[in-house]
C-alpha cells in the first residue's frame, strides 16, 4: 500500500543537529569532511540546511556522529522531556524488583547500540 503523504524534514533543523554534534564530539568541520568522505562545502551545506543527504551520507554521519537518524532527522525536544518524564515516573512507581530488571534491560540495550 503507497502512502498519499509528501514525506520531507527540515533541512536546517536537521543541520542545526549535526552541527551541535559535531561541536559535542570535538570535530572540525575539516575533519568530519574526511570522515565522510565529502568535501568541506558540503558538510557546511549540510548543517546550514541548505542541502539535503542520501541514506548512505545519513547513515554514515551517524557512525561518524555516534547518534541515530532518528536523533538527526525527527528529534523533538519536548517529545523527548515528556518521553524522559513518563519513563522516570514509570520507574519511581515500580517496586524495587521491577525498576532493577528495568535498568538492567536499559544498560544491556544501551550497550548493543
Amino acid at each position: 500500500m503507497m502512502c498519499d503523504c509528501i514525506l520531507s524534514y527540515d533541512k536546517a533543523a536537521v543541520g542545526q543537529r549535526i552541527r551541535k554534534r559535531r561541536m559535542e564530539m570535538h570535530l572540525t568541520r575539516e575533519q568530519m569532511a574526511e570522515k565522510l568522505d565529502k568535501s568541506l562545502r558540503m558538510v557546511g551545506d549540510m548543517e546550514r540546511g541548505t542541502v539535503g543527504m542520501s541514506i548512505e551520507t545519513l547513515l554514515t554521519l551517524c557512525s561518524v556522529l555516534k547518534t541515530t537518524p532518528n536523533d538527526l532527522l525527527l528529534f523533538d525536544e519536548a517529545r523527548n522531556d515528556d518521553e524522559l518524564s513518563w519513563a522516570m515516573d514509570a520507574l519511581s512507581n515500580a517496586s524495587e524488583h521491577a525498576r532493577a530488571s528495568a535498568i538492567e534491560i536499559l544498560r544491556a540495550y544501551l550497550r548493543s547500540v
